[in-house]
C-alpha cells in the first residue's frame, strides 16, 4: 500500500471513528434506543397475555418474533431519518466545506458516514433480536416445537433460523441506510431529507407488494425474515435457502447502487455557494 493510500485510508478511519463518536453522544440516540426498547417490552408482554387468553403459550419464540415484529418496524423508520440526515444536515451548516478543505475525498466522505451508520444498525438490530430473545425465554421458554408428541422443530434449528434471520435482516437494512445516504446527498436540509426518505420508503413497500416488482426491490425483505421465523415458530417449514440468495442479492445491488449513485452525484455537486 502507497503513503497516498494510506493516508486515505487514515483519513477515512478517522471520519468513521468520529461519526461514531457523534452518533454515541446524541442524547437523542439513547432516547429513541429506549423508546423501541419499551415498545417491545409491551410487544412482548401483549403478546404473552394474548396466547394465555388462548389457553395456548405454544413457545416463547411467538412472542420473540411478535415483539421484534414490531420493533424492527419502528427500527427501520428510524434508521431511514438518521441517515437521511448525514449529508444533508451537514451541508446545510457548511461543516461538509470544513471537512473537505482539509483533503478528504468526497468518496471518503460519504463512505465514512455510510460506514458508521451501518455499525450502528449493526448494533441495534443484534441489540433487539437479542432482547427478543430473552423476553421469550422469560415469557414462554425457547423449546421445541411439537404437534401432540410429533416433533416439528427443535430447539436448534428454531435458533438457526432465528440467528439466519437476523443476519438477512441485517443485509436488508443496509440497504435502508444507503437509501438514505442517497437522499441526503439529493436532498437540501435534514427535514426535506427525512420526508423524501419516508415517501421514498413506502412507496418502493407498496411496489414489493406487487409481483412485477418485488422479487428486485431490498423493501421487501426488510421483513421477509422474521415473517418467516413466525411460520417456523408455528411449525410450519421454509426453505431459508431459497429467500437467503435473493435478499443478499438484491440487497447487495441495492447499495451497490446507492453508493454509487452518490458519490457521482456528490462529486459533480457544488457545495461552495
Amino acid at each position: 500500500m502507497s503513503c497516498l493510500e494510506e493516508k486515505a485510508m487514515s483519513k477515512l478511519k478517522t471520519l468513521i471513528k468520529i461519526e461514531l463518536e457523534k452518533m454515541v453522544c446524541k442524547r437523542s440516540t439513547l432516547w429513541i434506543a429506549l423508546f423501541i426498547l419499551a415498545i417491545q417490552i409491551a410487544a412482548a408482554f401483549f403478546e404473552h397475555s394474548t396466547l394465555l387468553a388462548d389457553a395456548d403459550l405454544g413457545t416463547g419464540f411467538r412472542v420473540t418474533v411478535f415483539s421484534l415484529k414490531i420493533c424492527l418496524q419502528l427500527l427501520a423508520l428510524i434508521l431511514l431519518a438518521l441517515s437521511s440526515m448525514t449529508l444533508s444536515e451537514e451541508i446545510a451548516t457548511g461543516t461538509a466545506k470544513i471537512i473537505l478543505v482539509r483533503g478528504v475525498k468526497r468518496r471518503d466522505f460519504i463512505l465514512g458516514k455510510f460506514i458508521a451508520m451501518v455499525c450502528i444498525s449493526t448494533v441495534l438490530v443484534g441489540f433487539y433480536h437479542l432482547i427478543g430473545l430473552m423476553l421469550g425465554h422469560f415469557l414462554g421458554g425457547l423449546v421445541a416445537v411439537k404437534e401432540g408428541e410429533f416433533l416439528l422443530f427443535s430447539a436448534a434449528d428454531l435458533f438457526k433460523g432465528f440467528f439466519g434471520g437476523m443476519a438477512l435482516t441485517l443485509c436488508a437494512v443496509i440497504a435502508l441506510v444507503a437509501l438514505g445516504c442517497l437522499v441526503s446527498i439529493l436532498i437540501k436540509g435534514s427535514g426535506g431529507a427525512v420526508g423524501t426518505g419516508i415517501v421514498i420508503y413506502f412507496f418502493m413497500q407498496i411496489l414489493s407488494q406487487i409481483d412485477l416488482f418485488q422479487k428486485y426491490l431490498f423493501t421487501r425483505y426488510l421483513f421477509l425474515p422474521i415473517d418467516n421465523m413466525e411460520k417456523l415458530a408455528e411449525g410450519i417449514y421454509v426453505d431459508w435457502a431459497r429467500y437467503a440468495w435473493w435478499t443478499i442479492g438484491v440487497s447487495a445491488g441495492s447499495i451497490l447502487i446507492f453508493l454509487t449513485v452518490g458519490i457521482i452525484i456528490f462529486n459533480k455537486r457544488d457545495i461552495w455557494h
